[in-house]
């Protein structure tokens, strides 16, 4: 370069470095000031994928239902006897009470009870248990006299919430226990829920999380609460043994942070160690070190403050591709810094942008090219990931071109065995022939390995792609075990266009439950039907009651004679029970503490409809489910499960074309670029590698799935970055190789350590790039290095 041309060169230096300096000041001020301490991290993997509904209502109201149910815990407090689980138990509720980490905690049923009869008390003329009403329908009026008078004389009277002389039919009794919550196998016993047994005895609590299971701070505040009342309840019944175990959706949510925060720290880590290791030795003095830490951890800033301001919140899939962005932006660093190796005696920082700022931002074009095309994917997890990806990327290459060429000092001793390495790796593939023995071979381990492809797994279900520790999953299956019961993902949304009709919908649906009950194709389920019956139905009951019942010929009279009332009483009792009834409304039970168990289930009016839910436990035949949705108008069977499985399939299938796509906008773009010779030669690495990593993974029988998919979008830019610099440095052949190299060295260490993730769908991720990065590295050497010759 000139003299002359010096000072212009210094002064567009010096320009886009105050740029560059201005634009970080803004952003880590941003960051500070208003990102940091507003900034979520989300864990539940239900939060990376869109819901699949043709409602926008209706999805809401389910949201806002499954979030409802996910911030509910079940307890079970044993003890050696059943007096001493229900001091500890007491004990315990009181404690989690006391906290604020729960809106509610219910260890006795009274106060719901007495509640229930209140509101039965001003409707009973009106409501019957489905019992009741099936027995005085079908004419069978005499069985229930003589359930009556049975109780009469026998402690089953005495162990009812309302005493006989209160209710000699047991029809308040049997509305009250229509009500109570399915607790499977718990009795109430006094005013708890009880299991006792022989060595064993549980009592049973439930709670309701003040927030969201997966907000850290509600995590933070429920596990410690949770702690302290197991402390309390402990002492309380000294020195016998206390046993809780818990089912909830918190304990899983703390435990992934909790994961996910220990494998950032050790994966980060060891990155960090690996990377300042082969910085210091290779590149000599502290220098590069700190330029490479700063160039990372603005990456990494900008990434978040990005994904925060698009989305609110930053899932962990997210961090842990920001975290791992050290193995892609410092390929950047590593080009400039290795470009004073290719022995240019007047060799200047300025100098290493002219000569791999070209490379540099045309890898950084390619590496963005799949990402924007993520961008435009409706795929939370997958924008996220791509954003991130993109501002961290950007904000990286500025870095290395905008400010490297003045914070930069090239140390006066220059480590030897880099050069060396680069030297001795490009004296291997350059002297490499190809004869036919050695392309036999190369085929032969290719088709050997392509043909794996016909043996692949592809894994879509969602259960699959997390996982719980073993404790925690034991402990799932000890409470479903003890109560005898289990919920399920499964549910039906209820539909009508008015509440009346919506409660007469309902009716018919349960009808249509209850036979699949009888024939043991489900175990339960609970519907706010069966505590407000439409309005027909309590026309019914009140005829039926008039007739049947209160009548002078009716069994009331007939088992108050039968146990010595004078007529003067039985008639007293008469009037007494029919006065003053009136039907119940939706509106007087969603007022009345008796709803507080099933509010959840009314999800109110959604647009121009009403809506409520119908949950399930213990189901064993799913068709017969999608065959009683089908038959009743206004109800859809709601599978979140399947659902978000048939979204991964869908999606999975999608990307699978779209990086088909990427690959041939790739193409045409290096066809531009470098002609249409060499451009096959750029692709065909990152290509043959990802088709190689499938068929082993078919082979050894890895599953593959939407995360695997991600993750060869990755390799697509790697390997194309890989083809660039060997091509752009031909003439300092042992500079690009040793740069390349490095480059797949920093990404293995950073992405091939999610490989020892214990969260599945990390798993994936760092498992496909662990093979699918060594491939290309390996192919771009033989394709740039060997190949070319052939052309020549």
């Amino acid at each position: 370069m000139s003299g002359a041309a010096r000072p212009a060169q210094s002064r567009v230096i010096a320009l886009r470095f105050k740029a560059w300096l201005l634009a970080m000041v803004a952003m880590l001020a941003v960051f500070a000031l208003y990102v940091m301490p507003r900034l979520k991290v989300e864990t539940d993997i239900l939060a990376l994928l869109p819901v699949a509904a043709d409602d926008r209502a209706s999805n809401s109201a389910i949201d806002h239902f499954s979030q409802a149910l996910a911030a509910k815990i079940v307890l079970l407090v044993g003890a050696p006897e059943l007096e001493q689980a229900r001091r500890a138990a007491q004990r315990f509720a009181a404690t989690l009470a006391a906290s604020h980490a729960f809106a509610s905690v219910t260890l006795e049923q009274g106060a719901y009870t007495q509640e229930t009869l209140r509101l039965y008390a001003a409707h009973r003329g009106y409501l019957l248990s489905a019992h009741q009403l099936r027995l005085l329908q079908s004419g069978q009026q005499a069985q229930l006299q003589q359930e009556a008078v049975r109780a009469a004389f026998t402690p089953t009277g005495l162990m009812r919430a309302v005493s006989f002389s209160d209710d000699p039919l047991g029809l308040a009794n049997d509305y009250l226990l229509q009500q109570l919550p399915g607790t499977g196998a718990a009795q109430l016993d006094g005013r708890m829920l009880v299991i006792p047994g022989d060595t064993q005895s549980y009592v049973l609590i439930t709670a309701d999380l003040a927030g969201s299971p997966f907000a850290t701070q509600v995590e933070d505040d429920a596990g410690a609460a949770l702690a302290k009342a197991q402390a309390a309840a402990a002492a309380a019944i000294a020195p016998a043994t206390l046993d809780v175990v818990m089912s909830g959706t918190v304990q899983h949510a703390a435990a992934a942070r909790n994961r996910a925060n220990n494998e950032l720290s050790v994966f980060g880590t060891l990155e960090t160690a690996s990377v300042v290791l082969l910085l210091v030795t290779i590149f000599s003095g502290v220098r590069p070190l700190l330029l490479g830490a700063l160039t990372t951890a603005l990456a990494f800033t900008a990434g978040l403050c990005a994904t925060f301001f698009v989305f609110g919140t930053v899932h962990v899939l997210a961090l842990v591709f920001g975290s791992s962005l050290i193995g892609g932006v410092i390929d950047y660093s590593i080009h400039f810094f290795a470009d004073r190796f290719r022995g240019d005696p007047d060799w200047t920082p300025a100098s290493a942008v002219e000569h791999v700022g070209g490379a540099v931002l045309l890898g950084l074009v390619t590496t963005l090219l799949g990402y924007v095309v993520l961008l435009l994917v409706p795929f939370p997890g997958l924008r996220q990931i791509a954003l991130f990806c993109v501002a961290g990327l950007a904000v990286g290459c500025a870095t290395v071109l905008c400010a490297y060429p003045v914070l930069y000092r090239a140390p006066r001793r220059r480590a030897a065995w880099g050069p060396r390495l680069g030297e001795w790796l490009a004296r291997v593939f350059s002297e490499w022939r190809w004869n036919g023995l050695r392309a036999g071979v190369a085929v032969l381990l290719l088709l050997a390995a392509l043909a794996g492809l016909r043996a692949l797994l592809v894994q879509d279900d969602v259960r699959a792609l997390q996982s719980s520790p073993p404790q925690l999953v034991a402990a799932e299956k000890r409470v479903a075990a003890l109560l005898r019961t289990g919920t399920d993902s499964r549910y039906f949304l209820v539909q009508a266009t008015t509440p009346e009709g919506l409660l007469e919908t309902e009716s018919t649906l349960t009808g249509r439950l209850d036979t699949l009950k009888a024939v043991g194709k489900l175990g339960s389920y609970t519907a706010l039907s069966r505590a407000v019956p439409p309005l027909i139905q309590q026309q019914q009951a009140h005829a039926l009651l008039e007739s049947k019942v209160l009548a002078p010929d009716g069994i009331l009279p007939a088992v108050l004679r039968q146990l010595g009332f004078p007529p003067a009483a039985v008639a007293e009792r008469t009037r007494a029970f029919a006065a003053g009834s009136t039907p119940l409304q939706v509106d007087d039970w969603l007022a009345s503490d008796a709803s507080r168990p099933y509010r959840e289930l009314w999800l109110g009016r959604l647009g121009g409809r009403y809506a409520s839910i119908v949950t399930l436990a213990n189901v064993s035949d799913v068709p017969a489910l999608d065959a009683t949705a089908a038959a009743v108008p206004g109800v859809r069977l709601i599978d979140r499960v399947q659902t978000v499985t048939d979204v991964l399939y869908s999606y999975r299938r999608a990307m699978s074309w779209l990086l088909g796509v990427v690959y041939v906008i790739a193409m045409a773009l290096l066809c531009f670029k470098f002609g249409w010779r060499e451009a096959p030669l750029l692709l065909l690495p990152s290509a043959l590698a990802s088709a190689v990593t499938l068929g082993l993974f078919g082979w050894f029988g890895v599953p593959v799935n939407l995360f695997t998919l991600l993750a060869l979008w990755l390799v697509l830019g790697l390997g194309v970055d890989y083809g660039i610099f060997l091509r752009h440095g031909r003439t300092a052949l042992p500079t690009a190789v040793l740069s390349v190299s490095l480059s797949a060295i920093t990404t293995l260490l950073a992405f091939g350590m999610l490989a020892a993730s214990s969260t599945p769908f990390i798993r994936s991720i760092g498992l496909t790039l662990l093979f699918a990065i060594s491939l290309s590295w390996l192919f771009a050497m033989l394709s740039c290095l060997t190949l070319e010759r052939i052309h020549e």
